[in-house]
């Protein structure tokens, strides 16, 4: 059976994207001085409520250096980059109190985007066997998915060409196995790929692509190749965490172990 649930890669997720976990201690936060407004515009000062696109207008007009913002708790997070007392009270004149909250970072959104793109030009994802990286827009950091057995060798390389503080590496353990099931039809085209009926299900649930990482033990944990793989065995999966939402699903092999 299967113990994932359906998930997806993302690239490049800025502005209002929230993403992933990193530590939280790398960035700090100034609250607006007093309680939230829910007026679009105060009558006695004639500040605005802070919303993401009067905000990001703001940023934009005065030139302020920041990391992108996201909506939580009804309240609009402004990452800075270099927050001081000075930019605290240009957004204080400009924006009602208790409407936002301002979080000192280190990184633009801009560097953070050329980080990623840097990763997608060298073509990192598959040379480190990267399962996915994205922006994380709330602790400002840059993530990336690894397997555990290639960890090391991504933070060798990726702490040379990217500045490690601003690396979050989420790392995927091997665990239990992704899937169970048993093998109904097994095709070799341009990519190999088998399609898998799981326990107690009507119909085929995932389709399993296969890529050049991708690790093949027969019972006995002797490594075996495509083609020792056929229709109506029965086979453990582990899976690269990334599912496609498809009718059947679509994903990737990292181990497969067929039982005896």
């Amino acid at each position: 059976m299967s113990r994932w649930k359906t998930a997806g890669i993302s690239f490049g997720m800025l502005g209002l994207l929230l993403a992933g976990c990193a530590d939280a201690e790398d960035v700090t936060s100034t609250a607006s001085p007093a309680a939230g407004s829910s007026q679009a515009v105060s009558p006695s000062t004639g500040q605005l409520a802070a919303d993401p696109e009067k905000v990001q207008l703001f940023l934009t007009e005065e030139s302020i250096l920041n990391g992108d913002i996201y909506l939580e708790d009804n309240l609009v997070h402004i990452n800075i980059v270099g927050l001081n007392s000075g930019l605290e009270q240009r957004f204080a004149d400009k924006f009602t109190s208790g409407s936002y909250i301002l979080h000192d970072v280190k990184y633009s959104a801009a560097e953070l985007e050329a980080a990623q793109k840097l990763l997608a030009d060298q073509d990192l994802h598959k040379q480190l066997n990267l399962y996915g990286s994205w922006v994380d827009v709330r602790q400002n950091k840059l993530g990336v998915t690894v397997p555990d057995d290639y960890l090391e060798a991504a933070e060798q390389t990726l702490n040379k060409l990217i500045d490690p503080g601003m690396l979050h590496f989420e790392v995927q353990e091997l665990g239990e196995p992704s899937v169970t099931g048993t093998i109904v039809e097994v095709k070799s085209e341009t990519v190999d790929r088998i399609l898998i009926l799981e326990p107690g299900k009507e119909a085929p649930t995932y389709w399993f692509s296969f890529n050049d990482r991708s690790e093949l033990y027969d019972a006995a944990g002797q490594k075996i190749e495509f083609t020792g793989l056929k229709k109506g065995q029965q086979v453990h999966i582990w899976g690269t965490g990334t599912v496609l939402e498809s009718l059947p699903a679509q994903a990737t092999v990292r181990r497969i172990e067929l039982i005896e």
